[in-house]
């Protein structure tokens, strides 16, 4: 890769960066200082997931509601391996700088997820200042937060009808987090801000009650779902 961690790091430092944004589906991501000015932008592609919970990967192109969503990944080293557990931070940093260095990627950005949990993004096309305006991207955003939201929420009940509650418990502790960082950095100050706001008070309260009332948390659980999967129009 043409920057290292490190290297970026000060690039950031430089630009003022405080926080980040982005568009997955579109493949756009971008940065913003203390004033809310985007700083930078650039193109991306996700290449892995880290997860806190359980020092855990999983390559991006095998998340299902990435899938459904069309986000832009890289493909994993091995289709047949997709999830593994047991791998710390710094390894997970190393195997997917490994495959953004392979796909040529100018550098490699870890995206917090909420909870400490990390998402690693291939950066290219990286450039200092805001890109053009784009009269349909708020609507595009806007839809593609929606669809995420939807398709996490169907995940997890997934695994609660499928009776593996501690694994359920965890994964709506961890959508708090990644719901308000949708809401605060990639749809701000929209409807669907709001929406996701509501949500993330709501994964608090299901991740409490889930194994001891799976039955409701599964039905109040589908009709969000089902809410956030609606065309608004």
């Amino acid at each position: 890769m043409a920057l290292s961690f490190d290297e970026v790091q000060e690039l950031f430092n430089t630009l003022g960066v405080q926080s980040f944004g982005a568009a997955l589906p579109e493949g756009r991501i971008h940065w913003t200082n203390a004033d809310g000015e985007t700083v930078a932008h650039g193109r991306c592609q996700a290449v892995l997931s880290w997860a806190a919970a359980n020092d855990s990967i999983m390559w991006a192109d095998h998340i299902p509601h990435f899938g459904k969503a069309g986000v832009p990944c890289l493909p994993a080293p091995d289709p047949d391996q997709p999830y593994e557990e047991g791998i710390d931070i710094e390894r997970a940093q190393e195997l997917a700088g490994q495959a953004a260095s392979l796909a040529n990627a100018q550098f490699l950005y870890a995206a917090p997820m909420g909870g400490g949990s990390q998402l690693f993004l291939a950066v290219r096309d990286f450039a200092a200042g805001a890109p053009e305006d784009d009269p349909d991207a708020e609507g595009r955003r806007q839809a593609a937060t929606r669809a995420w939201a939807a398709a996490r929420l169907q995940g997890v009940v997934t695994v609660i009808g499928e009776d593996r509650l501690t694994e359920a418990k965890t994964l709506l502790e961890g959508l708090v987090g990644q719901a308000r960082q949708q809401a605060e950095y990639v749809v701000t100050g929209t409807e669907t801000a709001e929406r996701l706001e509501g949500l993330a008070n709501q994964a608090g309260l299901w991740a409490e009650s889930v194994q001891t009332d799976r039955d409701r948390v599964i039905y109040e659980m589908g009709i969000a779902a089902k809410v956030f999967g609606e065309d608004p129009a």
